[in-house]
């Protein structure tokens, strides 16, 4: 049967038990000692940024109506700095911080078909970032020398534009590539409108409906002073436009249409190509990491006491179930 062993009961044991404890004590501590002093140092480096405002880069500064732009220089909002979080633990900008600062070599990763997972735990390991209470998130790089954790830190900062710009260009190319069709066949089409124009105004025909009101009434005229020679004439240009007017106009029409639509095709190319070819910082950084000498891991003497801490607790642990099992068979 299983007694209750009361507080004194226990301090009566431990005391007892006192050299055994001693012993275990020495040891631990020298073995966590030799574990702790054998860990290499490591140092911490923070930076702190704050979301931007994101928005389309062509409305932001190109757009016409300047009533409807939003402040690029305004922080951004909760939901802001929920976009670029997750963007902060994206795995694109893993790699591209692991190869920009060799961190397979340094982070001694395994280079396999598994390196990217290898990559991801070590990044839990030695990259915390977290949101603060001012809505800014705090980046902080653990390393084995001072100035790499700085570069890493800034670098994290950094390359989450280019992670933000590849993202975007898989949108933006797309639709760039539907706007300059469309431009491109819109330029096309006035082109040969103004081409068959030409052709039409070597023919005579200028202005089909002035044309025709003109020469209608000249005609008129001629006829009432009985002129033969510019009734002929007047004859052979109504003949003319009578001939090529209809053309004339249908092709005028369709150049105006083609020019009404053309300022519009023209300014979402131009939005297209601003939105493929431009990038605006998603962030503010508030804080740029820094070199800091001071060694942040490992706590060695944390790691002694809990090492100590740990074995005297399971040796107790030990020695009353022991006791309790030994007076059990008794």
């Amino acid at each position: 049967m299983i007694e209750n062993i009361s507080a004194k009961d226990l301090i009566i044991k431990v005391i007892s038990w006192r050299k055994t404890f001693l012993w275990i004590t020495i040891v631990s501590a020298l073995v966590s000692g030799v574990v702790a002093f054998w860990m290499p140092k490591q140092y911490k480096s923070t930076a702190v940024i704050f979301p931007a405002r994101q928005f389309s880069v062509s409305k932001l500064v190109i757009e016409a109506n300047a009533g409807n732009q939003e402040d690029y220089m305004m922080f951004g909002d909760a939901d802001d700095c929920e976009k670029l979080m997750q963007l902060l633990q994206n795995d694109a900008l893993k790699l591209k911080v692991a190869d920009a600062f060799n961190l397979w070599d340094r982070w001694k990763i395994k280079d396999t078909i598994f390196a990217l997972h290898y990559l991801r735990q070590k990044w839990d390991d030695q990259v915390v970032i977290k949101r603060t209470e001012y809505n800014s998130i705090r980046i902080e790089v653990y390393d084995y020398t001072a100035d790499s954790a700085a570069f890493v830190a800034n670098g994290i900062s950094d390359y989450v534009d280019s992670v933000r710009f590849d993202m975007n260009r898989r949108l933006t190319g797309g639709v760039l590539k539907i706007v300059k069709t469309e431009f491109d066949s819109t330029v096309l089409r006035m082109k040969i409108l103004e081409d068959s124009l030409d052709v039409l105004r070597k023919l005579g025909v200028l202005h089909y409906k002035e044309q025709v009101k003109a020469y209608s009434k000249s005609y008129a005229h001629a006829i009432e002073k009985n002129d033969g020679a510019a009734i002929k004439r007047l004859e052979t240009k109504l003949d003319t436009l009578k001939k090529y007017g209809g053309a004339y106009q249908n092709v005028k029409d369709n150049l105006e249409r083609y020019a009404a639509k053309y300022p519009d095709i023209k300014m979402k190319y131009d939005e297209a190509q601003v939105n493929f070819n431009s990038i605006i910082p998603i962030k503010f950084v508030v804080e740029k990491g820094k070199p800091d000498e001071f060694k942040a891991r490992p706590k060695r003497l944390v790691i002694i006491l809990i090492g100590v801490i740990a074995a005297n607790m399971m040796a107790l642990f030990y020695l009353l179930f022991k006791e309790r099992f030994g007076k059990s068979e008794n």
